[in-house]
Order: structure tokens, then sequence, then C-alpha cells
């Protein structure tokens, strides 16, 4: 085990000198403290990686120095020592953030083995800093790809919001990238080793979602067979990017409101407070301030999220980025899938230019990775694009148009002979069947996504999946 720093926390100077010994004996580089102010001041020279403190002491509490240490070093794991008659108090600190308790008097045993659990919980929160900050290389400003002024008006937002607290509302039509968005505000503040927690609002009924944000008490409803910490327990030290966030109630938002200005959360079934420290982005491909005209948004909790209002513009809005996004996608589909290296013909880049694109970059980047797996030259031209929704009056498709008007060579296709056996009505349906899952699969099964991907409505979707046999997830 590497030698961790423990600061021990007591009034009792016996108490304190027997312990350091322990702590030395055990591998820990130990120093002591007599009060709460003590200890806040040592922490500031000595960034202990573990603390042990008693909960009952003159001055600052163990409780307040608890939440003192979540507030300015969130990391790292408190250990509380407490009397048998005040161990209901030890049980509301860990509800507040305490890693432990321990009750007095107790083994030695019992002390190494409670703090060989706080340096192991250390250690683990030191790995996984270290992950977020190489995950956080993927959320880098330059991967957010456009020369547009559209996109460098967001980028300039970027950079003005990420090193503040200010909450954050991305908005934009669905698939415009609002989710790497919020990963580059977040991982280009200073919250960018605490965790980063996403949630689609529009995935859970009322109820769950609350469970899930919230989370709750054990017995607090049917199933509730164990304590469980919501969402914004997870994301203290880090940023909550709530997704959809116009298509929740009014009750829940009552409840979000409540957290932006009291930065408390309560478990469903419980009634402690629990403080919480998160930095909240929000997005929404609605207008909310239509929303709040008709009642179906809060007014009051708008104004508090749409502190700094980041818009993303749609792809039909910068055709200019086009070729860039598909240049991006089209050498990230080569390394991804491990294929030899291709290019975008001159007459497929004017295809993507002159494209609408209903589900904006996320269509194109499904569109490119399409192309270039399944064509088998190393020119992908317009013949290899299939864009859904581009048709003429005869209902064919743009790729089958261009062909007809010489405008691309056909190409020899390799069909299997299981397909020719099929009716063409059969076969139709296997491939409509095959879109609709590729569309939910690029999507996380986010219905209304898949289905502005798709170009139809949800309700369509849905008699889609009825009809392929496809259960919802």
């Amino acid at each position: 085990m590497p030698r961790y720093r423990l600061l021990i926390v007591d009034d009792e100077p016996r108490m304190t000198q027997v312990l350091g010994i322990l702590g030395e004996r055990w591998g820990y580089e130990v120093r002591t403290a007599s009060d709460a102010d003590h200890a806040l001041r040592e922490l500031h020279d000595f960034p202990a990686e573990i603390v042990l403190t008693d909960l009952k002491m003159p001055g600052m509490s163990g409780d307040e120095l608890l939440n003192q240490i979540r507030s300015r070093h969130p990391e790292t794991p408190v250990v509380m020592m407490t009397a048998y008659a005040t161990v209901k108090s030890a049980v509301d600190a860990m509800r507040n953030g305490a890693f432990d308790y321990i009750m007095k008097p107790f083994e030695n045993e019992e002390l190494r083995l409670t703090l060989e659990r706080a340096a192991e919980y250390a250690r683990l929160k030191q790995d996984n800093a270290y992950m977020r900050r190489e995950l956080g290389l993927r959320y880098r400003m330059d991967n957010i790809i456009g020369e547009s002024e559209g996109i460098h008006n967001v980028l300039r937002m970027i950079e003005r919001v990420a090193p503040t607290r200010a909450t954050v509302l991305v908005t934009g039509e669905s698939g415009t990238g609002k989710e790497l968005v919020a990963k580059a505000i977040h991982f280009r503040s200073a919250r960018a080793t605490g965790p980063y927690v996403r949630v689609n609002c529009a995935a859970l009924v009322e109820t769950l979602l609350e469970s899930e944000l919230f989370g709750h008490e054990k017995g607090a409803f049917t199933g509730a067979t164990r304590t469980h910490r919501g969402k914004f327990e997870e994301a203290d030290g880090g940023t909550i990017f709530l997704d959809e966030i116009a298509e929740t109630s009014n009750n829940f938002q009552a409840k979000l409101l409540r957290v932006l200005q009291e930065g408390v959360i309560t478990r469903v079934g419980g009634n402690a407070n629990i403080r919480v420290d998160v930095r909240i982005v929000t997005a929404t491909n609605r207008d909310l301030e239509e929303y709040v005209q008709q009642g179906k948004f809060r007014e009051d909790l708008f104004f508090r999220l749409n502190v700094v209002p980041v818009h993303i513009p749609s792809l039909k809005e910068r055709p200019s980025d086009i070729p860039l996004l598909a240049e991006h996608f089209l050498k990230a589909a080569i390394e991804e899938h491990d294929l030899p290296p291709k290019r975008l013909s001159e007459d497929a880049i004017e295809l993507l230019k002159s494209h609408t694109w209903p589900g904006n970059v996320r269509e194109l980047e499904n569109t490119i990775e399409r192309a270039m797996i399944l064509s088998p030259e190393q020119v992908i031209t317009a013949a290899d694009l299939w864009l859904p929704g581009e048709q003429n009056s005869t209902g064919s498709s743009g790729h089958q148009r261009r062909l007809a008007e010489g405008q691309a060579s056909p190409r020899e296709v390799h069909i299997p002979v299981t397909i020719l056996d099929k009716p063409l009505g059969g076969f139709l349906d296997e491939m409509a069947k095959i879109r609709v899952l590729h569309a939910l699969d690029r999507t996380e099964w986010r219905k209304q996504e898949a289905a502005d991907l798709l170009g139809i409505d949800r309700a369509t979707l849905y008699r889609q999946m009825k009809k392929f046999g496809i259960s919802g997830s």
C-alpha cells in the first residue's frame, strides 16, 4: 500500500497520541489536530488522503468539519469516531457524505480495517480522476468541428462559461451535439477531475426520475429493498447534465429549483437534507420560453437554468462545416473499424452539402460510417451515400435518381442468395427493421432522437417497432 497521509482530529490529547502511533505503525504519514479549525489549517499544508475525526468536539463539531472538507476536498474520505450514545449522529453524517464511522471504544484491528477501506477508496478515486483526465482529451475544443460563425460563437461561449459555476442551458435540434458541448464545459472547468453524470429526463416517468436523481431510502416504495444514492450524490464535486429538461413535470421542476436555490436534496421517502456541490447543465430541443408561456415549464426555474444560454445551430444552417465534419467522421470510422483509408469524392461532398440533414450531425456521422463500411472502393462517391428522405416525385432515392441521370456510376452490388429468395415485401420490411434498429442503437434508444434521425414522428416510430417486434429499451 502506498504511504497515504492520515489526519487525526480529536480534542483529547491522549487519544490523538495513541491513534498517531498506531497510524504510523500501519504505514501512514500522520498529523494530528486538536480541533476542527486546526484540522482545516493542517489540510491546507498537508493534503491528507484520509481524515479520521471525532464527532463531538468543542467549537466546530465533526459534522461541521465534514461539511467543510466535502466543500474544499470532495475526494477525501472522512471516517467519524463516535460514542454509542451518538451513533444516530454518525449515521446522519454518513448520509451527508462521511465514508464510514467507528464506535468508541474500538479494537485496534477494527480501526485498521476501516482505514484500509478508506485508503482503497482514496486510491480508486485517484485512479478514476486519472481516467477522467484521459477521457477528457476526447472532449477538447478541437472535437467540436466547424469554421462557421455559429460554431465559433459556441466555442467562445464554452471558453467563457467553463471556468465559472454558472448553470448553462444548451439548446438546438436533436443530433446537433448538445452533450458534446456539455462535456466540453465540464472537462474545461475546475471540476474536470470530478464526476460527469448524464440523465435523460424524457426516458423516465416522474416517480422514477425523482428516485434516479435524488435517490431513495429503503422501503420508500414497493421494490425499494435498499437505500439508493441518486445521480446528484454521484455527481457531487462535478457536473450533472440533464438532457431533455423540457419533458419534466411541474412537480419535478419545483424540486429541481430547490436544488439550485439551496444546494440540498432529499431522498424519496427520507427527511434528511443532503448537501450537494453540483454544477447543472441542461439541454432541450424545445422552445422553453414558449413552454413557459403555455404553463408547461416554471418561469422561475427557466431563469435559473438559463443563466448562460448556448445555442447550437443546425447542420443545414452551417453547410460550410459539412466537409470538415465528414472528413472527421471518416477518419474516426477508419480507426474504429480498422479499415483501409478511404476518401470522399467531390460529388459525394456536394451531395452531403445539399442534403437537409433532419438528424443533423448525428445523421451525418451515421451516413459517413455506413458508407465507409459498405463501399467496396477506395473513393466514396455519391452513389455510396444512402440519404433517407431525399426523393424525387417518383419516390426514388437520390442515389437512384443520380444513377438514372448518369451523374453517378453504377456499382457491382453483392447480394446474398438468401436475400434474393425472399419476397420483395419481406426484403423491404427486413431492411426497414435494420434501419430502425440502427437509428435506435445510434441514439442509445432515445426514441425522439431516433425518430428525428429517421425523419418520422415518434408515433410512427412506435408503430414500426411494434410491427417489427422491437421491444423498448
